[in-house]
């Protein structure tokens, strides 16, 4: 019975071929991971230690201490706060915290592509930005027919910059950027986006007032589901590359 029980369990952790898309309640912050098999993305870490690492440890099978790749977005800390202890805890294949237009990461038909322009990233301040939310970078995540969008902290500014470049394209998923924050998600944005789900990343009854009235409203208008970590706690989407559904 005992060995019955164990492969199981072990049945259970084994992936089911289908993509995951986790984003992890770490709290006013960002962190998200990217399944597909056994490749593992993690798109920024969060500022606290314990829930991303706790993050990882539910959504990845025991035994797997590597993540092939793992993208900060800018070097503010509820961003990449807890990066040293995920390179500690786990083996990291790349770390991408700079990046140019066009510039792609591949695992068979997942494909992660930069959309924002070569301003340093997390690796330089003062790369020409007024911020560093302003030098997030921008990844557009593609799986067959499936696409979301990874937007960090930018704001307006660069949201209408993309805009008007036309490299915004509709996506199924949406992380909202800058946590709902009144200074993004503009009505052109959104537009652009059209987002079937709206993902924001945010911490319960933080300081900022995250997420606004004025940014739900607007998301509201597009029609987006709207799915936030401070009210859902960890909120898993999963997708066969043309269905789309969410984990109760």
């Amino acid at each position: 019975m005992i060995l019955v029980l164990c492969a199981v369990w072990v049945w259970q952790q084994l992936p089911d071929g289908n993509l995951k898309l986790v984003f992890c309640d770490v709290g006013q912050g960002d962190g998200a991971i990217v399944s597909l098999g056994y490749f593992q993305a993690l798109i920024d870490t969060g500022e606290n230690e314990e829930k991303i690492l706790d993050c990882l440890s539910d959504q990845l099978p025991f035994w797997d201490r590597h993540l092939e790749v793992v993208f900060v977005t800018h070097p503010d800390s509820d961003h990449a706060g807890a990066l040293d202890e995920v390179k500690r805890s786990y083996e990291v294949g790349r770390l991408i915290s700079k990046g140019g237009f066009g510039d792609m990461v591949r695992a068979g038909d997942l494909w992660f592509e930069i959309l924002s322009d070569d301003m340093g990233g997390a690796e330089n301040e003062n790369a020409g930005c007024e911020s560093t939310n302003e030098c997030s970078l921008v990844i557009t995540m593609r799986y067959k027919k499936f696409s979301a969008l990874f937007t960090g902290d930018m704001g307006e500014v660069q949201e209408l910059a993309l805009v008007s470049r036309g490299v915004i394209k509709t996506s199924d998923v949406l992380k909202v950027p800058h946590h709902g924050s009144k200074f993004s998600s503009s009505k052109i944005f959104l537009e652009a986006v059209s987002p079937k789900l709206a993902v924001i990343s945010v911490g319960a009854k933080n300081n900022y007032g995250h997420p606004t009235s004025d940014t739900l409203m607007r998301l509201d208008g597009v029609g987006a589901k709207v799915l936030r970590t401070d009210i859902l706690g960890t909120i898993e989407v999963g997708t066969d590359g043309e269905r789309v559904w969410l984990k109760k």
